[in-house]
């Protein structure tokens, strides 16, 4: 069994182990068990998603696939999608505009130094003031799917100091809650003027709270845009720094969805594979 060659990257803190299997080097490794293995803090590398590059399918530049650090496969995210698109531009994988291929449909980026946007789509019909008692509180819980990623947000005064301990019990029992059989991604916003909002993400697959949510991000600002408190463009505050959110506004829709901010490059290495053997 050979090394597997690697790079680790960040986009404003969320933190990413990004493969290039377009030559098949992961062979038969079954990519599942590879991500739990590789994305586990302390005994592997770490991370919160393996991103996983192939070959193009539909008529991109690249195919992207997202696992998390439970060994599931989602349609995307938008800050490992940022990350890609960098690798992809500085290894002569795709110019400076590309089109990434994902199971969450096509995603156009834009490269710029080490600032990187990309194009998002809403791709469910927002749900609007549904209440839902959570941990004996009573909340008020809006959602949205951004990209093929479900979000779930809710609005916290003070959320910018919310404890972690509060974070995470309520995001996993939202996260579990019947109403959400497939799971959902949790976001406690506070709102600091039209333009910012202060954001904590729970986040599907990680299991705990990350510090940054690209379509999170997204999600939190149309529906800030639709309730009446925030215009375009904003600015996301998160623990790991700033992303940016633009959109236009079209009746009931919001659409020229973008995300951008920081993709910056960690390390390059190899795996050993005792990294997800543990032999």
């Amino acid at each position: 069994m050979q090394p597997v060659p690697f790079t680790k990257m960040s986009g404003v803190g969320n933190d990413f182990i990004l493969v290039d299997n377009r030559s098949g080097i992961l062979g038969d490794i079954d990519v599942h068990e590879f991500a739990r293995r590789v994305c586990a803090r302390r005994v592997s590398l770490g991370g919160d998603e393996l991103m996983v590059i192939e070959a193009p399918k539909n008529g991109g530049d690249l195919y992207m696939r997202t696992f998390n650090p439970d060994g599931n496969e989602v349609k995307m995210c938008g800050n490992a999608a940022r990350c890609v698109a960098r690798y992809a531009f500085l290894h002569a994988i795709a110019g400076e505009r590309m089109t990434i291929d994902t199971p969450g449909g096509a995603v156009i980026a834009w490269v710029d130094g080490d600032s990187v946007r990309v194009q998002l789509q809403i791709t469910s019909q927002p749900i609007l003031k549904r209440a839902m008692s959570v941990q004996g509180e009573n909340l008020i819980l809006h959602t949205v799917e951004i990209s093929g990623t479900p979000h779930v947000v809710i609005y916290r005064e003070n959320a910018q100091n919310a404890s972690g301990e509060w974070i995470q019990r309520m995001g996993a029992s939202i996260r579990y809650h019947e109403s959400f059989p497939d799971g959902t991604n949790v976001n406690f916003i506070q709102v600091i003027d039209r333009h910012t909002l202060w954001q904590r993400t729970y986040e599907r697959g990680v299991e705990a709270e990350t510090l940054a949510c690209g379509t999170g991000a997204a999600a939190s600002s149309v529906i800030s845009h639709i309730l009446g408190m925030a215009d375009s463009p904003v600015v996301v505050k998160v623990l790991g720094g700033e992303l940016s959110i633009s959109f236009e506004r079209r009746g009931d829709l919001a659409t020229d969805l973008m995300l951008g901010g920081r993709a910056w490059f960690v390390a390059d290495g190899f795996l050993h594979p005792e990294a997800w053997t543990g032999a």
